[in-house]
């Protein structure tokens, strides 16, 4: 265990299993993390609560007041992690190796909870209060369909708020939103002796597929935001068929739209649905259903001028030397703050390309000077 009280915390966090229940290898889900969280605060003094958001599964939110206690700093960091089921490494034995800390959550995101909380810890320590109140959330469900963050945004007020994902300590003002969708063909099965008996789903889905990427797909390059690029989509699972000897009578798809600032996720469905529309309407026998949307996301952009980003990249000044103003293609839990009005940044210790990795890892250093960081953003704001 680490001599540095920061990366022992990491380590002790690590260890605990937290994958989101609705992944592969589930089982407790978060509870762990919000047992060491209470305990963790319990010992500096400062007072939390849980926020049941789903059965078994609380968010966790600490108070730290500040001078002001009406103006209001949120640090947000989900809790749940990723599947180890492709780890090559033990992803809960967390040791270090020449300045890296190994192991599942490491990165994504438990390096920049830590982080945050132990900024919060120094004001304890000191002895002084911040200048405005500063709250930190411990959320569930960010892997999957982030119902800790939809609840916080509508629970906690806040004047703005700093999300934990691993950024490099870039600040990110802006981010893609998603819209993730079914498509199902619907066929007649028969023997496949006798083909023209039936109606093949799997070939009917075929040619919806090269429809979607030749003509819907190409459209995107004429689309772009500065920071986040060009929208994109990817068909992710098609499944179809009981056996090789039916005609298929279903074939699914899975589609996956990223979505940018500017877009909405139910502007992006348009083409899809109009797409079927005219491959029906030129194929009788097409029965084609695009289904409610099972996940969508908006994306965020705060302004460059914001007051949050603007003292992040300060901070960041300050600590480091330097500061990147940046947007990134994935999504994350701030733009559930961002739809409610609440200007929000991403920003950690940690290189995206690590997290759910068969090998995930975080700088050390970089999970020390994000410590330094938060701090400076929470004494400025």
């Amino acid at each position: 265990r680490s001599d540095n009280e920061v990366l022992a915390t990491l380590q002790d966090v690590v260890a605990i299993e937290s994958i989101n229940t609705s992944l592969p290898g589930g089982e407790r889900g978060e509870v762990g993390m919000v047992e060491y969280l209470a305990d963790f605060f319990d010992a500096v003094d400062i007072p939390y609560e849980t926020d049941e958001v789903l059965p078994g599964r609380s968010n966790i939110i600490a108070t730290l007041e500040g001078e002001n206690p009406d103006r209001v700093l949120l640090f947000e960091c989900h809790m749940d992690t990723a599947s180890v089921s492709v780890m090559t490494i033990p992803p809960y034995e967390p040791h270090i190796r020449d300045g890296l800390l190994y192991g599942r959550g490491a990165c994504d995101t438990k390096a920049g909870g830590v982080a945050m909380i132990h900024a919060m810890k120094r004001f304890k320590d000191a002895g002084i209060k911040p200048p405005c109140t500063i709250k930190y959330a411990g959320a569930v469900d960010e892997e999957y369909s982030f119902q800790g963050a939809i609840r916080l945004a509508k629970t906690v007020k806040a004047d703005a708020a700093v999300v934990s994902e691993p950024t490099e300590l870039e600040v990110i003002r802006a981010h893609k939103g998603l819209a993730r969708f079914h498509i199902v063909v619907k066929g007649v099965a028969a023997h496949s002796a006798k083909p023209y008996l039936g109606i093949n789903a799997i070939s009917k889905m075929t040619r919806l597929v090269r429809a979607i990427e030749d003509e819907i797909a190409p459209t995107y390059d004429s689309m772009s935001h500065p920071l986040t690029g060009s929208p994109t989509l990817n068909i992710g699972v098609i499944s179809g068929g009981v056996q090789v000897n039916f005609v298929p009578d279903e074939c699914i798809i899975d589609i996956d739209r990223r979505v940018i600032p500017g877009e909405t996720p139910e502007e992006a469905l348009v083409p899809f649905q109009e797409r079927l529309e005219r491959a029906q309407a030129a194929d009788p026998d097409l029965d084609a259903t695009m289904k409610t949307p099972y996940l969508m996301d908006n994306p965020m952009e705060t302004p460059e001028d914001a007051h949050i980003v603007q003292v992040a990249v300060r901070a960041c000044e300050s600590i480091i030397g330097k500061s990147a103003i940046t947007g990134v293609p994935y999504g994350t839990d701030a733009s559930k703050f961002t739809s409610v009005g609440i200007p929000s940044i991403v920003f950690g210790p940690g290189s995206i390309d690590q997290a759910h990795a068969a090998v995930e890892w975080v700088d050390c250093e970089q999970v020390l000077k994000a410590v330094d960081i938060y701090h400076e953003i929470m004494t400025r704001f």
